[in-house]
């Protein structure tokens, strides 16, 4: 049984994965004091004592408001937290995992699908701090594997964190009565985060590199959410629940969008994720029928 050591297990993406894979995999999910990320003697130590064959690297500072506001605490662990583990996983030859992210993209100017091989320039201090992660992960372990994740969704479970998501927007929303405004000019995909942790394992296999992560999407994020409020079939109406916001990105339109095709190509099809909307209509059947 392999040994994985997930960083963030007890975060959303994390939990998940521990409680779907706990029993294919020898999972750690060491506390912040067992495993201080951001203190290369303690990462040192720990993989001595464990000896994990893949890392799964979750933890960050997300909040990008968060980093823009404290781009030293970012710094220290966006980047260098990533260039402790990455360089202890190959000194001890565990393949390294890492989450980065589509706001990566977040500077370009291109429309349609964005690809891994584009030229970026991030124009926040998070974006910025995962692109220059990509690259420590990279040089410190050239067989890792970095994940470019889009924003994900889900709904609440009992025993696991929930966040300020897509779909939990719209549960609370339907709760009480409080119309949603999204951007007319930005671009983005959206995923079930239970796509991404069916699919996750599969990525500990795939050829080093950067890979786009997650739901495809053509739409803006107004018109996503437009259609989103069709499929839950309410007798509220969308133009009074769901409110235009066409100020918000005005020197340019955000796309931050991504193509998925290397994954798909790269795994032989066994990565795939739905585009948003499909998604969202097959997370929607799986509530009708129970899901948890």
């Amino acid at each position: 049984m392999q040994t994985i050591l997930v960083t963030g297990a007890s975060g959303f993406v994390g939990s998940r994965f521990v409680r779907r894979w706990g029993g294919a995999y020898n999972i750690l999910a060491p506390s912040h004091g067992e495993l201080d990320i951001t203190d290369a003697a303690s990462v040192e130590r720990y993989f001595a004592d464990n000896r994990p064959h893949v890392v799964l690297h979750l933890a960050a500072i997300s909040n990008t408001w968060q980093c823009e506001q404290n781009p030293a605490d970012s710094y220290r662990v966006n980047v260098s937290g990533v260039k402790n583990l990455a360089r202890a996983a190959a000194l001890c030859g565990a393949r390294f995992v890492f989450f980065s992210s589509d706001q990566v993209y977040n500077g370009n100017l291109e429309y349609g699908l964005l690809r891994e091989d584009m030229p970026l320039s991030p124009c926040s201090v998070y974006a910025r701090h995962k692109l220059e992660a990509e690259q420590v992960a990279a040089d410190e372990s050239p067989q890792s594997v970095i994940l470019r994740a889009t924003w994900m969704y889900d709904a609440p479970i009992e025993g696991l964190p929930v966040h300020a998501n897509f779909v939990e927007n719209f549960r609370r929303m339907l709760s009480d009565g409080t119309p949603l405004t999204f951007p007319v000019r930005e671009y983005r995909g959206i995923t079930w985060v239970g796509e991404v942790i069916e699919v996750l394992p599969r990525t500990f296999t795939l050829p080093a590199g950067v890979y786009n992560f997650g739901a495809s999407n053509t739409l803006n994020t107004y018109e996503t959410a437009c259609c989103y409020f069709e499929m839950l079939e309410t007798s509220l109406k969308c133009d009074a629940m769901i409110i235009p916001d066409a100020e918000r990105f005005p020197d340019h339109e955000r796309n931050i969008s991504m193509s998925n095709d290397k994954i798909v190509q790269a795994s032989n099809g066994d990565i795939f994720f739905n585009t948003t909307l499909d998604g969202l209509r097959i997370f929607l059947e799986k509530q009708k029928a129970g899901y948890r």
